[in-house]
């Protein structure tokens, strides 16, 4: 019974002295808590900057058909409460042996502002304004009413038409009430598409004038509704646009007799130039922009892990090759994107288009799209493929890119392209070579 009290009491002592080292410890500086704040540092408007060196190559089996280099400057910040801003420009320098080089004469460089836009937004509302694209659509790869935003082919296309996407000056404004998105757009000055940074232009006999392309759009607008439900939106567009691209077109200045039977009419022009070594009398041959009003609808429906796209368009005052003919152009897509368990993307449609006009040979046209996404390796490498099929001018392509990330700064991409092309369609500007190869490597910083 003594022993036992005194390892109690041995224990109520030793109790004691650990209760009063631990204040004595905790009263001294080496073990006080800080409480001043921790600082953090404040965002600077220079955060927001990112560069981008990058080199291209693309061999085809003759020689080199593409060799770029280009250094990009990107900028996008949150600048104030409710104002967001956007800037990309890009330099890029053609080597002499660049195809577009070559055809201009000399190597050469050239700047583009790819987005410079300022962006205001309150409660349910945004305004943009400044040089940037809009994307209307559903279907990808098909055009039926995703035509707001021209094409720059001197960029190459491989396997995103987001890198061929040309912006424009335009002023957007939507609103989001309740289940519905209101949109309008307006352009001063509309862009067309770029096929080369010199004159365009080409000549049917050395007697008759060359036919320059360069045309100048004016001012565009364009509205669209959309309705959302749970799980599929419909979209209603209106818009009044301008040709991407300039059509040559027959001008009959003094009623001259052509033959109506035909719409295209280049084959009576080229037998007068054999026969007079001129074009008949009061016939001119000029490049034109149509203007023209676009109708469209859209719509997308979920369906587990897959999307079922539609959209269809109609086009008035449609110009016709080498014609004095307008005419009415209807076109329709038809899509589908299923994404799989373990994230594998694939996209297919299918896009047709009838010019409604009897005199035309050939008033309807088919166009197959297909697409595949995938990454790997922690998402340091990308794999995708693009595919395309075309009824006139007749062709079909197809594109595997392999897009690596070696670290925070380095990254490469390497890409196979294969085309089957017709007569008709060697000079296409998204496959100019029936066989290529292209290599990138990319410096951010």
């Amino acid at each position: 019974m003594k022993h036992r009290n005194r390892i109690l009491a041995l224990g109520l002592c030793c109790a004691s002295t650990l209760v009063a080292a631990s204040d004595d410890l905790l009263a001294t500086d080496d073990f006080a808590f800080d409480t001043s704040e921790i600082e953090v540092s404040k965002p600077h408007w220079t955060d927001g900057f990112k560069t981008t060196l990058e080199h291209s190559h693309t061999q085809i089996p003759a020689e080199p058909n593409r060799e770029q280099s280009s250094v990009r400057l990107e900028y996008e910040s949150n600048i104030a409460d409710g104002w967001y801003a956007k800037l990309d420009t890009r330099y890029r320098y053609f080597w002499d042996k660049d195809d577009l080089a070559e055809a201009r004469g000399d190597a050469y460089g050239r700047n583009k502002l790819q987005r410079a836009w300022l962006q205001y937004s309150r409660g349910a509302c945004t305004a943009t304004a400044g040089r940037q694209t809009l994307i209307w659509g559903t279907v990808e790869g098909t055009f039926v009413t995703d035509i707001v935003t021209p094409f720059d082919y001197t960029e190459q296309l491989l396997t995103d038409y987001g890198n061929v996407r040309l912006a424009q000056d335009m002023l957007v404004g939507e609103c989001f009430v309740a289940n519905a998105q209101i949109q309008a757009f307006y352009t001063p000055e509309a862009e067309t598409d770029i096929f080369q940074h010199h004159p365009l232009s080409f000549t049917i006999a050395p007697t008759v004038p060359a036919i320059h392309l360069d045309q100048d759009a004016k001012e565009e607008w364009g509205l669209r509704y959309k309705w959302q439900g749970g799980r599929y939106d419909i979209s209603l567009m209106y818009a009044q646009l301008y040709d991407n691209a300039a059509t040559p077109v027959i001008n009959n200045n003094s009623g001259s007799a052509l033959n109506d039977d035909d719409a295209n009419y280049l084959p009576e022009i080229i037998a007068s130039l054999m026969s007079t070594g001129s074009l008949p009398p009061g016939i001119s041959v000029e490049a034109e922009l149509a203007k023209f009003d676009l109708v469209g609808v859209a719509s997308t429906i979920a369906v587990g892990r897959l999307l079922l796209k539609a959209e269809a368009a109609f086009r008035d005052n449609q110009l016709l090759r080498f014609s004095t003919e307008r005419t009415e152009r209807y076109d329709a897509a038809l899509g589908f994107e299923y994404t799989t368990s373990d994230n594998h993307i694939f996209n297919g449609g299918v896009w047709a288009t009838h010019l409604k006009n009897d005199k035309l040979e050939q008033r309807d046209i088919q166009v197959i799209t297909m697409g595949w996404r995938h990454s790997y390796l922690n998402d340091n490498l990308v794999m995708s493929v693009l595919g395309n099929w075309a009824s006139n001018p007749r062709f079909a392509t197809a594109t595997i890119l392999a897009e690596y990330q070696w670290s925070d700064y380095w990254s490469s991409a390497f890409a196979l392209s294969l085309a089957d092309l017709d007569e008709s369609s060697k000079d296409l500007p998204v496959a100019s070579a029936e066989k290529a190869a292209t290599l990138s490597i990319k410096y951010e910083f």
